[in-house]
């Protein structure tokens, strides 16, 4: 069959972050098991806090991206966005050469994009530890940077299951 057709939208995947203190995988476990989403790949993982997440069908990503303000989000900052380098001394040169207005605009578009990944979370999280969830129980992580962590990468997560499947590439 030539075509790819989405796999449903029912299905959900535990996944646990790398950032738990629980997990205790090396660098290159980590990095395979957030490629594949193949909870095996980190080895044992404890107890580590699982989350339940459900795929996203086209027209629920579609709905977050309108509740987070697609419609009004800065074409500007999508487009520096997308044009800024990738190596962090040529990037943090390349910002600073901005004008106040794209320094605005850039920052305008990574608040929207903040905004998409709250809410495929709040469409896509169904449990912690087994109990219901919500993505607000996430604004309560603490340190900061797990907080940050944890939500890049279950969205890293809904993102792949959505666009993927389970069973990833």
């Amino acid at each position: 069959m030539a075509l790819s057709f989405l796999t449903s939208s029912e299905q959900t995947q535990e996944v646990v972050v790398t950032c738990d203190p629980e997990v205790t995988a090396s660098a290159d476990q980590r990095s395979a098991y957030l490629e594949s989403g193949d909870l095996s790949a980190l080895g044992e993982v404890g107890s580590a806090t699982r989350f339940t997440l459900k795929a996203l069908s086209p027209s629920e990503r579609e709905d977050a991206e309108a509740r987070a303000g697609a419609l009004i989000r800065s074409e500007l900052g999508r487009l520096l966005w997308t044009e800024a380098p990738t190596a962090e001394r040529e990037r943090a040169e390349w910002h600073h050469a901005l004008s106040d207005d794209e320094r605005k605009a850039m920052s305008d578009y990574q608040a929207y994009l903040n905004r998409v990944y709250q809410e495929m979370i709040n469409s896509s999280l169904i449990l912690i530890d087994g109990e219901g969830a919500d993505a607000e129980q996430l604004q309560l992580i603490r340190p900061e940077t797990h907080r940050i962590q944890t939500v890049s990468e279950l969205v890293l997560h809904i993102q792949r299951i959505s666009l993927l499947g389970i069973e990833g590439k």
